[in-house]
């Protein structure tokens, strides 16, 4: 397919007469006929009457910007030359075109170096081009010397424009040569040099049209087809401006530029129905494609029915329309049946249908149509039965609100779920003669209690032999290794008594070793040789350290442990977190017949069947866990049980609080901050105390460091960076150095805290790295490094960082913006392409302060409105039936069919119970009022309007229409009564003053006027800022993105409004708030197209 602008160009280029054509108004048509002479003349040398008509032609140029009288030919040079110093103007353009002329060989008759023609070019040229040549330094040349450089040097400006005739490629290709292009057509010296051939409005032209290539390539949706239109538009204007002024330079460097964008263009177009596509479906199989069930049993409750869908691409889908058709007997009724969704780039995306239900129901039935355009493309559309499913309604919630269906604590019994492969392996280990007892290691709260605890469960529950004992360090544990080893002995030799009669009962003596209960278990295999007995030791690496470091104590007490393990009848399984291995490596002789078992996050590959049901099974039956957020509650927690549950326990509570049955991905994500809030460093502790091996006073300073490298890594997370290095950066101090931090961080990995992945480090359990850079680094200092840390700008950046919790607090406060939620991760997204936290916090002020006007209140505006000004003028209507419309009044609005006036004139008309054919559009008014004139006029024109910024828009479409209107209006006495939802007081000034111009009844009505909290730099005071100083840091920071991506950095007219509607956020606030730039800023509430 040829592109719009190739035929455009392809008839420019073959309507060129053979002489160029001036532009109009020009007084320089003769170097443009010297320039068409010269490319006649061609390259080489040739004979001197092929010159004679470029020398006439020259000679002709002079004498014209010169204004010399007379007949002027090739043949009298010399004297045309003489004549020049005594003009009154153009000497320059002489000078110029000497040194054009000097780089054709043979065109000037200079060859005899005493030539009086060539002393009188030198001499125009070193007078009045002296800028071009002074590089040269001609006063130290002798004449032969100039007049060479004087030939090259046409040659050498030439060539500095090589760059802009060899430009090729696609659109992006060549937009990413712009500042090359630039620096070549703003040359300073060499723009005077081709000032005589129009070169300031080529090179305008040539601007603006990289700038268009820049717009083009950095837009998306249909700001891509209007950048792709307006570039078309300056590529003929530039096409016209070329050809008409046709040069060397248009030759060999403008039009050659233009055709390269040209083809580009075309490329683009001939591609753009594959390229350019969109295909939008439901993301679900439909008819069961909304995101969940929903308590459809629950009358006069408001729900929002989320249906997720996705386009397919590979592009954007332009004015993207939802529409839903419940019938007439539905159990609901919609807020909006209508939802406009603008511009929807690839991916996944979402609406939201807010319902409220009229009858109790299990299930709706509703059909979905969705319609789109493709750029350059034709209009698309899907449809599909959609069924909404409702929730459980057996659902016992007092019962659920009494109960912890994931408690923290050790897990027994039936509360125990997943780990049956480590369960049973640690059985069979104990059912074996002899029995073989076990450690247990791994990371605190990983479930190593329970495990035990599961496993001896296992064996007494089908086995009555088998009699256990389980024991918490507290319970034995005393200030002195002897007084642990005595209260231990005496706890286990309590347990053994229980079964032996007190008759072979004998004293004992645990003073100094355990060894007197190897008599008891002798005794005891003696009388009952069937029972076995099974001791677990919990906590067991928390022993004081000379009860397993070299020394007597520890020798006593693990050869102790081992003759026990070794009876038939009893064995140990002995439970301890990451100092374990520093435990058996320092007495791993002794315990040589234990076997290992090491407890590790639930394996996605192996126990995902136990995951699921460690989720589900608290609340099977009465709630309902969808994949998809139980797969995200796993990349959160990474399988970590405690993790999981304690996040489980959060959103479950949520649900049973909002009578929801139905967990779903956004469930997670809307929970996850509220836990990170309440969640404190006794939650993580152990990452950083567990597993040092040092004594006491070690340990601590150990921990410290940990805890630095933990800081430092939360403040290099913060800014989005994972190496290293950058750890290395933030978290050095006079107490960490440099040196220390490599094996510290490779700590943390042995220890699976954290892991490596093309060289950026990531924290295992994620939710942890959440905590980490929202709260973790406010605690961390205030508990344990208040030190060096809390100085100056780190403790301010902390104080502002916007937190989670924060963000999930402003999104659920927010309304539904063009048939979408706007949530938390969006607004982090956001705030994010800002990287200093302290500006974050502005911006995150900016958010808090936003009004947001929603369908609500705007149809509540809309009746009030019509009760103040519409009603006294046009009287109340009678009406016999419900479904009557009055129909004596026209309803229009003064933009664009395409933009919102049009929506708010329909929702006026819904509201008011006016007939929506009375909604006219603006360029039809004139034929609709002469039509009406003969029959029955309208009591009222109703112009319905958003928003009244500057008062610019409405004030000069209002203009627009009366300009040509005004006149029957007052022949036919209709007034003319406008209604603006939200405006300025600067702006109803300006309307009326428009208003006020003409002899037409009118009345202006405004629904609200802005309070000067909805201007975020207010002309007087300091609004919603903490002071002056705050305001303008904020009024900066805006200003500087703004001008990346709008002309207007404040919004138009640089009001700065913080406004938001339903569809659409006015070009008065802002534009951080609306405009995009690709790979510069996305914005929160993009305006629409159309």
């Amino acid at each position: 397919m040829q592109s719009i602008y190739r035929e455009i160009t392809m008839e420019i280029k073959t309507a060129v007469p053979a002489e160029p054509v001036p532009l109009p108004g020009a007084s320089n048509m003769g170097i443009f006929l010297l320039e068409g002479e010269i490319r006649k003349v061609g390259e080489g040398i040739h004979s001197a009457a092929i010159y004679a008509n470029a020398r006439d032609a020259l000679v002709k140029a002079i004498a014209e910007v010169c204004h010399l009288s007379g007949v002027h030919s090739g043949s009298n040079m010399e004297r045309v030359l003489g004549r020049v110093e005594s003009a009154t103007s153009g000497h320059r353009i002489v000078a110029i075109l000497l040194i054009r002329c000097m780089a054709i060989d043979g065109l000037l008759p200079i060859d005899d170096e005493h030539n009086v023609i060539i002393r009188k070019v030198l001499s125009i040229i070193e007078s009045h081009a002296a800028d071009l040549i002074k590089q040269y330094k001609f006063d130290k040349q002798q004449t032969f010397e100039r007049v060479n450089i004087i030939k090259t040097l046409h040659g050498t400006i030439c060539a500095h424009y090589l760059a802009l005739g060899q430009v090729s490629g696609s659109l992006n290709e060549i937009a990413t040569q712009k500042s090359a292009i630039l620096k070549c057509l703003r040359h300073n010296t060499y723009q005077g040099y081709l000032q005589p051939f129009d070169y300031v409005p080529i090179k305008t032209k040539l601007e603006a049209l990289v700038e268009g290539l820049d717009a083009a390539v950095n837009s998306t949706g249909s700001d891509y087809k209007l950048s792709l239109d307006e570039l078309e538009r300056v590529l003929e204007e530039g096409y016209v401006l070329a050809t008409a002024s046709q040069s060397f330079f248009t030759e060999k460097f403008a039009i050659p530029f233009l055709e390269a964008v040209s083809e580009a263009v075309g490329l683009v177009k001939t591609t753009a129905s594959e390229r350019l596509a969109s295909v939008i479906e439901p993301l679900r199989s439909p008819p069961r494609a909304a995101e969940k069930r929903y308590p459809l049993h629950q009358v006069d409750r408001f729900i929002n029915i989320i249906l997720p869908l996705v386009n397919k691409g590979p592009s954007t889908a332009v004015e993207v329309v939802v529409e839903i058709d419940c019938g007439s007997g539905s159990s609901v009724i919609l807020d909006n049946d209508r939802l406009r969704c603008g511009d929807v780039p690839p991916g996944k995306f979402a609406v939201c249908l807010r319902a409220c239900v009229i009858e109790p129901s299990t299930k709706v039935e509703m059909t979905v149509d969705i319609s789109w355009r493709e750029l350059f493309g034709n209009e698309r559309s899907e449809i599909f039965d959609l069924v909404i499913e409702g929730q459980n309604e057996a659902v016992d919630w007092p019962s659920l609100e009494s109960l912890e269906p994931y408690s923290l604590e050790v897990a027994e019994g039936d509360m125990f779920v997943g780990r049956s492969a480590k369960v049973k392996a640690i059985a069979n280990k104990l059912l074996k003669h002899p029995m073989t007892s076990t450690y247990v290691t791994g990371q605190k709260r990983i479930g190593k209690t329970s495990l035990a605890k599961a496993v001896v469960n296992y064996l007494e529950g089908d086995r009555p032999d088998f009699h256990s004992l389980y024991l918490e360090y507290g319970e034995y544990c005393s200030t002195t290794p002897q007084g642990t080893l005595k209260s231990l002995g005496e706890n286990i030799y309590s347990f053994l008594l229980d079964f032996m009669p007190a008759s072979d009962a004998t004293p004992a003596d645990f003073s100094e070793s355990i060894a007197d209960l190897n008599i008891t278990a002798k005794k005891l295999e003696a009388r009952h040789p069937s029972k076995k007995f099974v001791i677990i030791l919990d906590e067991f690496d928390e022993i004081h350290p000379e009860m397993y470091r070299s020394g007597p104590i520890a020798e006593t007490f693990f050869a102790n442990l081992r003759t026990l393990a070794a009876r038939k009848n009893l064995a140990f399984i002995l439970v301890g977190g990451e100092k374990m291995p520093f435990i058996i490596g320092a007495q791993g002789d002794q315990l040589n017949k234990f076997s290992r078992e090491t407890l590790d996050y639930f394996s996605r590959s192996t126990e995902w069947a136990e995951y699921l049901e460690l989720i589900t099974k608290p609340v099977e039956g009465q709630l309902n866990w969808d994949d998809e957020a139980i797969n995200q509650i796993f990349t959160l927690t990474h399988g970590h049980p405690y993790y999981t549950k304690l996040l489980c326990s959060k959103i479950v509570s949520i649900a049973i609080a909002e009578r929801d049955t139905e967990i779903i991905a956004s469930d997670v994500s809307s929970a996850l901050p509220m836990l990170l809030a309440e969640l404190d460093t006794n939650a993580f502790a152990h990452l950083w105390k567990d597993g040092i091996s040092y004594e006491r006073e070690h340990a601590e300073v150990a921990e410290l460091k940990r805890l630095r490298l933990l800081v430092g890594i939360g403040r290099s997370l913060r800014e989005h960076k994972r190496r290293e290095e950058d750890v290395k950066a933030r978290a050095v101090s006079a107490h960490l150095l440099e040196y220390e931090i490599t094996p510290l961080i490779s700590d943390l990995q042995r220890r699976e805290i954290l892991y490596e992945r093309n060289g950026d480090l990531y924290f295992t359990v994620p939710l942890f790295e959440h905590w980490l850079t929202e709260y973790g680094l406010n605690k961390l200092i205030t508990s344990t490094l208040g030190d060096e840390l809390e100085e100056g700008i780190k403790a301010a950046e902390d104080k502002a960082h916007v937190t989670a919790k924060d963000i999930q607090t402003l999104a659920a406060q927010w309304p539904i913006y063009r048939a979408q939620r706007v949530g938390g991760e969006q607004i982090r997204a956001w705030l994010d392409q800002e990287p200093d936290i302290l500006n974050q916090r502005l911006l995150f002020s900016i958010l808090e302060n936003i009004r947001f006007i929603n369908p609500v209140e705007i149809e509540e505006y809309l009746k009030t409105a019509h009760a103040r000004i519409v009603r006294p003028v046009i009287g109340v209507s009678t009406t016999s039936r419900r479904t009557d419309r009055r129909s004596d009044v026209f309803i229009t609005f003064v933009d664009g069919v395409g933009k919102s006036g049009l929506q708010y004139a329909r929702t006026y008309a819904k509201t008011n119970s006016v007939s929506a054919q009375r909604i006219i559009e603006p360029a039809m008014l004139g034929k609709r009022l002469v039509a009406a004139k003969e029959e029955n006029p309208p009591k009222a024109i109703i112009i319905v309007d958003d928003v009244i910024g500057s008062g610019n828009t409405l004030s000069e479409g209002l203009a627009r229409m009366l300009d040509y209107l005004a006149p029957q209006l007052i022949e036919l006495d209709i007034p003319v009564l406008i209604i603006s939802l939200i405006g300025t007081e600067e702006g109803e000034k300006k309307v009326k003053a428009t208003l006020d111009k003409y002899d037409v009844t009118h009345d202006l009505y405004l629904c609200e006027i802005l309070s000067p909290t909805s201007y975020a730099f207010p002309v007087e005071g300091h609004s919603f800022w903490e002071n002056d100083e705050q305001m303008h840091k904020a009024k900066a920071l805006c200003l500087q993105v703004g001008s990346k991506i709008y002309k207007q950095p404040l919004g138009f007219k640089n009001q700065g409004l913080l406004l938001v509607l339903p569809e659409t956020c006015p070009n008065n606030s802002l534009p951080i708030l609306y405009k995009a730039k690709v790979g510069v800023w996305t914005p929160l509430f993009p305006r629409p197209t159309t």
